[in-house]
């Protein structure tokens, strides 16, 4: 791609943005009911959803640093967590998941791991994820959900096309390996046929997107509105699918729209699910500004700043005096 063409791609990207933004402010200004809404939000149900993305930062840091311990790569808690709150900053700045190519800089450069090393890891680790997904998703589309719409029909397909895709890359990683001539250190096979390192990501992953129902549960009852456990968790089944294909800086305001358009379908008013999207992206904004310039000071500046914001995370005194 030209810088030409790169300069293009960025500005509209950058257009659309600000026209969502706008156009979403736009349309909540212009409701009064949302304008009371956001006069009773609920400060306890804010709190919580701080705690489910600070979690849910935990879980993604984790199913990143499991695969290092195959390349005999030491890292630290503080380290692991950090770049996944910092990949998710710039996950927000840059388009296509920018943050991916933040996380392997720093462990090309500070823990010496080859870059297809790392994207060979990568792809592993996002294989598992969204294959146990589209499984998950598929069956539940198909035996528990009982909904004729055409919307639902097409993301049960959708559902089924990720499992598929996701089965057949498991099974044919082998022969994908020989066919590009990819040597045995650089192929995802030896982190996908890892029968404990699987089992772990797998549990993780379905940790992580058990955290999704809870986000827009809370977001709802932040804005005073109930909705049922079958609601949340279809409604955030989806946005996990849409979590996997980022096209715009941190999906920012598609997030927002499939929410407000899926609720819609439960009989959920399209503004008061559009704000309770918008309240959770706020929540977790407040979460990850202070958090991810914080570690981004730590870990990319080699800052010494004082260890106040995350006390829990502080190098254990072995860590510290270990060679």
């Amino acid at each position: 791609m030209s810088s030409r063409v790169k300069k293009i791609y960025h500005t509209t990207l950058l257009i659309l943005s600000i026209v969502l933004i706008v156009g979403v402010i736009v349309y909540i200004k212009q409701s009064p009911i949302t304008i009371n809404q956001l006069k009773n939000l609920h400060p306890g149900y804010m709190v919580a959803l701080i705690a489910l993305h600070a979690l849910g930062f935990w879980f993604l840091g984790f199913t990143q640093a499991m695969p290092l311990k195959k390349h005999s790569i030491e890292i630290k808690t503080s380290e692991w967590y950090g770049l996944s709150v910092v990949a998710e900053l710039f996950n927000m700045i840059l388009p296509a998941n920018g943050g991916t190519g933040v996380r392997m800089m720093y462990l090309k450069d500070k823990k010496n791991l080859p870059i297809r090393q790392f994207l060979s890891m990568n792809f592993a680790v996002i294989l598992t994820g969204f294959t146990m997904l589209g499984i998950f998703g598929s069956l539940y589309f198909q035996y528990v959900l009982n909904k004729n719409d055409e919307v639902f029909k097409l993301l049960d397909s959708l559902f089924i096309a990720l499992a598929l895709s996701g089965i057949m890359l498991l099974v044919f990683s082998e022969v994908l390996g020989k066919v590009f001539k990819i040597k045995r250190k650089y192929s995802p096979k030896i982190y996908l046929f890892d029968t404990k390192f699987a089992f772990k990501a797998t549990a993780v992953w379905f940790a992580f997107f058990a955290l999704y129902p809870l986000k827009i549960y809370l977001s709802f009852l932040a804005i005073g509105v109930q909705i049922g456990a079958s609601e949340s968790f279809e409604i955030s089944l989806i946005l996990l699918v849409a979590s996997f294909f980022q096209v715009l800086p941190g999906n920012i305001g598609v997030k927002e729209l499939i929410t407000a358009y899926i609720s819609s379908h439960y009989g959920i008013k399209f503004e008061t699910a559009l704000l309770a999207s918008l309240i959770d992206r706020g929540v977790l904004l407040l979460f990850l500004l202070p958090v991810g310039f914080y570690f981004y000071w730590e870990l990319f500046l080699d800052a010494a700043i004082p260890k106040i914001a995350i006390p829990f995370l502080r190098p254990s005194q072995s860590e510290q005096t270990s060679p």
